[in-house]
């Protein structure tokens, strides 16, 4: 056996002996200092946040003065974000340090609370929820932060109501590339407004946030519906987005090309003592999906309640099923009992202890991608995803596109029903190569879909531009005089920038 093939061969059998043996004891500490960061956290003062937007306007003046040659980008270093690319283009470009994660203000009466952008889904929601309160579209990973998800893309199983994450917030505020500090709303500088989701920090540093709030239940009574046949997987999941009344949350599993399970959810006060409580966040539980796939296997309906926060983060224990390729007993349960209070490990742990070796092996054996497309497409999306990687489960997230100009909305005069369609794992073809992932991006462009731009695209500029409108952001880049200031969308994310 070679070399180079002994060393594959020991990092994709035996990379859970440095996860169990290293990467969770290093997890502790990460634990350790996130119950001392909650512990001590007070909320930021007006005065706190305007001190931390001079020091970052006092640094992109310098940078004019002294440094303007280079295109700017945050300082945030590519292992603390939650894709597992890593951003090249930050060791050529002025990195500004943006460091705002704070909460600012919870206002009842308004209903919105006011939040810097790098504060995370894990610090964010309990705080809101201990308050009575929670955001429309909340995310199900932990480390996922409010800047990402405007900046990026973000949905959830509740986006069928309310859209996609940033359609939840009602003012951004942000510093533009003379300096200077804007505020945009949809009255307000709205063409700003509606430009800055999906622009990837390319129109100014975003640094705080409005988003707004609802009153918060106990618990999300969730029914479990196994489904049988594309056919019917595509029309039961389009019936249960039309119901809005009943159904708050809306989410399906698809376990093979024929089965999946519908989960749909309604928040409520009343656990009713008839339904089994469900604590599903505790840590010794077994990881939510493969409880969904048990009732699959059992071809069982099922109603049950989990306690809210439980819910939101049904998939941050197992990193919805990426920690089954990294350490595949982590849901046996002995593993749970004595060590499932570790889990899981970070993110930018695992990102930052990877040698290129491992870097290599992601990019030829792993898959991580999600797409956006026509509801309607469903049946045709999974064929094509099956017979190009076969990787399951899928996770199928309904959301709702509305009419605008922004980079993603709906390509119709009204509001569209969409699926979120994301595939993680190692592809289960025995052809499988690089040009894959640019003829998936094809065929969802064709089949008038979009996607995430997280892990980077393989499309050309041009390719680029018919799935996402440019025309109100090329406009809103010129009026900022981004030009020379700021790189354009495509310079972050095209694939040759996040290796």
């Amino acid at each position: 056996m070679h070399t180079e093939s002994l060393l594959e061969y020991v990092l994709v059998n035996f990379r859970w002996v440095f996860v169990v043996f290293f990467l969770l004891p290093c997890t502790v500490l990460g634990k350790i200092w996130t119950i001392f960061e909650q512990s001590t956290w007070s909320r930021r003062s007006g005065l706190d946040h305007a001190k931390n937007v001079r020091r970052i306007q006092y640094a992109i003046r310098r940078r004019n003065k002294h440094a303007n040659d280079r295109l700017m980008c945050t300082a945030r270093p590519s292992w603390r974000s939650m894709t597992i690319a890593n951003m090249a283009y930050k060791t050529y470009m002025f990195n500004v340090n943006v460091h705002l994660d704070g909460i600012i203000s919870i206002d009842a009466q308004t209903r919105t609370v006011r939040v810097e952008p790098g504060i995370t889904m894990g610090r964010l929601i309990p705080i809101l929820i201990q308050e009575g309160w929670t955001i429309p579209v909340a995310l199900d990973m932990k480390d996922l932060t409010v800047g990402g998800l405007i900046m990026g893309t973000g949905l959830e199983s509740s986006s069928h109501k309310f859209g996609l994450f940033h359609e939840t917030c009602t003012r951004y505020e942000l510093i533009t590339a003379n300096g200077d500090l804007i505020k945009c709303s949809k009255t307000v500088n709205p063409g700003v407004f509606e430009s800055v989701p999906l622009s990837y920090g390319t129109l100014g540093f975003l640094t705080a946030v409005d988003i707004r709030m609802i009153p918060a239940k106990k618990f999300v009574k969730l029914k479990y519906t196994p489904i049988r046949t594309l056919d019917k997987i595509e029309s039961k999941l389009i019936t249960a987005t039309h119901d809005l009344e009943n159904n708050d949350f809306v989410e399906l599993l698809i376990f093979n090309k024929d089965e999946g399970v519908l989960m749909t959810g309604k928040m409520t006060n009343d656990d009713n003592s008839t339904n089994h409580v469900n604590q599903i966040g505790r840590y010794f539980k077994p990881w939510f999906f493969k409880h969904v796939e048990s009732l699959l296997i059992k071809w069982k309906c099922s109603v049950e309640h989990i306690p809210l926060e439980d819910y939101y983060f049904r998939h941050n224990k197992s990193l919805f099923w990426e920690i089954q390729d990294i350490i595949p007993f982590g849901n046996h349960p002995i593993f749970r009992y004595l060590l499932g209070w570790l889990m899981p490990a970070k993110v930018a742990l695992l990102k930052l202890t990877q040698t290129d070796a491992i870097k290599q092996l992601y990019a030829k054996h792993h898959f991580i991608d999600d797409f956006i497309l026509p509801i309607s497409a469903l049946k045709k999306s999974v064929e094509h995803f099956h017979n190009n990687v076969n990787i399951y489960p899928i996770w199928v997230c309904p959301t709702v596109l509305r009419p605008g100009n922004g980079l993603m909305c709906s390509r119709d005069t009204i509001a569209e029903m969409y699926v979120d369609i994301g595939l993680y794992g190692e592809p289960k073809v025995s052809d499988y190569n690089s040009t894959i992932a640019r003829n998936l991006e094809l065929f969802v462009l064709e089949s008038k879909g979009f996607k995430m731009l997280y892990g980077g695209t393989c499309l050309n500029p041009d390719e680029f531009k018919k799935m996402f409108d440019h025309k109100l952001y090329e406009q809103i880049r010129n009026r900022l005089k981004c030009e020379s200031n700021f790189p354009e969308v495509y310079e972050k994310v095209n694939r040759k920038v996040r290796i």
